[in-house]
């Protein structure tokens, strides 16, 4: 069954194979400039978010602005390597993941797993 209604990605992965020369995830120069208003508009509540954030006594809430941050600079990264960040997601370096990790342990107060937990999580369970 086909779908119903398709997303952006969708439509922009239809255009793009129909245009036949652009590879699979490249961005084209108008995407780019979408993609780097996008963060710019990121960076600007991220921003917004420090400025409110500062006058809050948790410590672990002003904490979430560097849970941004990351974001924010994969996006970066990824725009900088032609890939669109919000249809292909964004891909964490080594120290990032342990940032991140970190962030939610002190923020939420849980441990999150990386991929071979939740690779683990997701095999029945052995008798």
């Amino acid at each position: 069954m086909s779908k119903m209604w398709k997303t952006e990605a969708d439509l922009r992965a239809e255009k793009a194979k129909a245009a036949g020369g652009a590879a699979a995830g490249k961005i084209d120069a108008a995407r780019k400039n979408e993609l780097d208003a996008l963060l710019k508009r990121l960076a600007s509540i991220t921003a917004v978010f420090q400025m409110r954030a500062d006058g809050v006594p948790v410590p672990q809430f002003r904490q979430i602005r560097e849970l941004m941050d990351i974001y924010i600079a994969g996006g970066i990264r990824a725009i900088s390597e032609g890939q669109d960040f919000l249809d292909h997601g964004i891909k964490l370096s080594e120290q990032e993941i342990v940032d991140v990790h970190r962030l939610v342990r002190n923020v939420f107060n849980i441990d999150i797993g990386g991929t071979d937990q939740m690779d683990a999580a997701k095999e029945p369970a052995k008798p």
